[in-house]
């Protein structure tokens, strides 16, 4: 019986997000429904999101939730957890948390709940490894053009060590991307795409030295 009220009220919950993003985007229920078939394909009645979001209907499909929440342009994480909009949200039968609690435990950013126990641990690696994946490939980036940038400085005369410690920087960067990737394929997952100018770190044996201008270079 808890079971059963904790779902209607994770639907209650989710049909008020509906309708607060909908009125929101000006979007009509008719609309929606219009969008849903026409541009989806998901053939869906006025009368089903009516009921849906009147409390009438008791849930939606994981594709009719994924597709109304790109009709709507936000997550469809936010519809369940809506982050900023609550205090709590109910995440589990009568486990109630903080939504961004359970916004980052339902996509894997965090491997347990708040009250979680050890043994309630989740398997999120596959997921913070691409997190992480992420994080480096946006550092090499930004560290790239630093580097690009300090080395013009760094021809013309000016503090050329501050160019050879980006280069320094960028290669360990670089290095722990590489550890990353074969960590990936060692636990049987296929890393993301990488951009052309570090596609050399997927090549066993293969490196670049970053090389910046140093003070000798200028005599």
């Amino acid at each position: 019986m808890e079971a059963e009220e904790w779902k209607a009220r994770l639907v209650k919950g989710v049909a008020q997000q509906v309708r607060r993003y909908r009125l929101e985007r000006g979007i009509s229920v008719q609309g929606l429904a219009d969008i849903c078939t026409e541009q989806y394909g998901l053939p869906i009645k006025r009368s089903v999101l009516a009921n849906f979001e009147g409390g009438r209907r008791p849930a939606l499909s994981v594709v009719e939730l994924i597709v109304i929440a790109r009709i709507l342009r936000v997550p469809p994480a936010q519809l369940l957890f809506p982050v900023g909009l609550e205090e709590l949200t109910e995440v589990l039968p009568g486990q109630a948390v903080d939504p961004w609690a359970a916004l980052k435990w339902f996509t894997g950013e965090e491997d347990r709940l708040p009250l979680d126990k050890e043994a309630d641990r989740q398997d999120a690696e596959p997921v913070q490894l691409f997190r992480r994946h992420d994080q480096l490939t946006a550092d090499w980036r930004e560290n790239n053009l630093n580097l690009q940038n300090l080395m013009r400085s760094a021809a013309g005369g000016s503090e050329p060590h501050l160019a050879q410690f980006a280069a320094e920087s960028l290669k360990r960067i670089a290095d722990t991307l590489r550890e990353v990737r074969q960590e990936m394929r060692s636990k049987g997952l296929t890393p993301p795409p990488i951009e052309q100018s570090l596609a050399y770190i997927d090549t066993p044996g293969l490196d670049i030295k970053y090389v910046a201008l140093s003070e000798e270079s200028d005599e």
